[in-house]
């Protein structure tokens, strides 16, 4: 068995989410355009905020799947849960 197989899924989800929160602002043909126009901004400044946004919701979705596969991992371990040990 490979090493790459061992990951779990959670964990392949994470990193797509994490990936395209960082890639898609980057590709420039996307958003350079100054139409359509929204509440009179150019599609550009209205396109980069939107993606301040959906941003963090990626983020905030990849961070809940992460720390829901680590808490499975530490029950399987007889380790506990890190949140009692963190004060949360």
């Amino acid at each position: 068995m490979s090493r790459l197989s061992a990951i779990k899924p959670a964990y392949w989800i994470s990193g797509v989410l994490l990936t395209a929160a960082v890639v898609v602002p980057l590709l420039v043909p996307t958003y350079a355009k100054k139409d359509p126009h929204l509440w009179g901004f150019p599609f550009f400044y209205w396109y980069q905020l939107l993606w301040v946004f959906l941003s963090a919701i990626l983020v905030s979705i990849s961070y809940r799947l992460v720390r829901a596969e680590e808490r499975k991992r530490r029950a399987a371990q007889g380790l506990g849960d890190a949140e009692k040990e963190d004060g949360q």
